[in-house]
């Protein structure tokens, strides 16, 4: 009979639990990502508490922050940028330390939901809401109000949609996660939550009001539009472990280019987020048309039929 240290037995239990620990750690992610989406939500609550007006309140104690947080449908943003940090960290916190669960799938897609489905398609109906505080609407800006809040509408359904079917056809396999079918649902909101920084600075530069109202116009039918992109079977890579495959060496091409990205986004970050992120989104249908051309070119074309000389015929005399 072999007999156990007393060492041994209190080294392993400290083992145990620092892996329970650990295995809490994704969980706290997902947690983390609920939360700023739920703040997310409360500043458009605020928003709409002070009836558009919060541009020329204080929202933060901090003329530096100010800047950066001018409205609180600009903080909600950021929050929502916070909530996308905490998604790419708890999924590669379950496969890294193999604590993968059917729990820990549905509370991130309920997180999700609640992130990168509700509080943007509400960002967004706050600042084409706007428009119409104050103001005594007539009857063909009360339909397009409606059409507006129907596009957001359709966007939250296809958030709802997309995460289901991720659920649904999702494996535990590392190699699984290189690619998606369908826009991921942080990149969607990526998109949503750009346009509303850039929105927001606008208001805080007093821009010209064209730029101001163009945005306000084009974002209701490229919100539903995103939102589509998400239900569609459309391949867009993995943007994390895109980033994470960059290590090593790259040609000098590469580097120029991200060099010069740097560079435009140190001159205008808000724009090149813009830019970004619309291009992510673009991947996938620009991916799909030129698959769809390299097939066709690659389509071996078939013979010509050669006929054989047809016989003369020699007529009666």
């Amino acid at each position: 009979m072999r007999l156990t240290h007393p060492a041994d037995t209190k080294k392993r239990r400290h083992g145990e639990r620092r892996l329970k620990a650990v295995a809490v750690l994704p969980s706290l992610a997902t947690l983390g990502n609920l939360v700023c989406g739920f703040g997310a939500i409360y500043m458009c609550a605020l928003s709409i508490a002070s009836g558009g007006g919060d541009l020329e309140k204080t929202t933060l104690s901090n003329s530096r922050i100010e800047q950066w947080f001018p409205t609180y449908l600009a903080i909600g943003a950021y929050l929502l940028l916070g909530a996308m940090a905490f998604d790419a960290l708890d999924g590669r916190l379950a496969r890294l330390t193999r604590k993968t669960s059917d729990f820990g799938a549905q509370l991130d897609s309920m997180s999700d939901m609640v992130s990168f489905g509700v509080a943007p398609a509400l960002l967004m109906l706050c600042i084409v809401r706007h428009m119409h505080w104050g103001t005594s609407s007539t009857p063909l800006q009360t339909l397009w109000w409606r059409a507006e809040w129907a596009m957001f509408a359709v966007y939250a359904c296809c958030a709802a949609i997309r995460l289901a079917r991720f659920n649904v056809e999702n494996v535990a396999d590392e190699s699984a996660h290189r690619y998606f079918r369908g826009l991921p649902s942080p990149g969607a909101a990526a998109v949503v939550v750009s346009m509303v920084i850039l929105h927001e600075e606008f208001l805080r530069k007093m821009s010209p009001e064209w730029k101001t109202l163009m945005l306000q116009g084009v974002a209701p039918p490229l919100t539903m539009l995103i939102g589509l992109l998400m239900v569609s079977r459309f391949r867009y890579p993995h943007l994390v472990n895109t980033v994470l495959r960059l290590r090593g060496r790259r040609p000098l091409s590469h580097v120029i280019v991200m060099l010069a990205v740097i560079g435009v986004a140190f001159l205008r970050p808000h724009a090149t987020f813009v830019a970004l992120a619309l291009g992510y989104a673009l991947i996938g249908p620009i991916g799909a048309l030129t698959a769809r051309k390299h097939a066709a070119a690659a389509e071996p074309v078939p013979p010509e039929v050669v006929r054989p000389p047809a016989k003369a015929t020699v007529g009666p005399n």
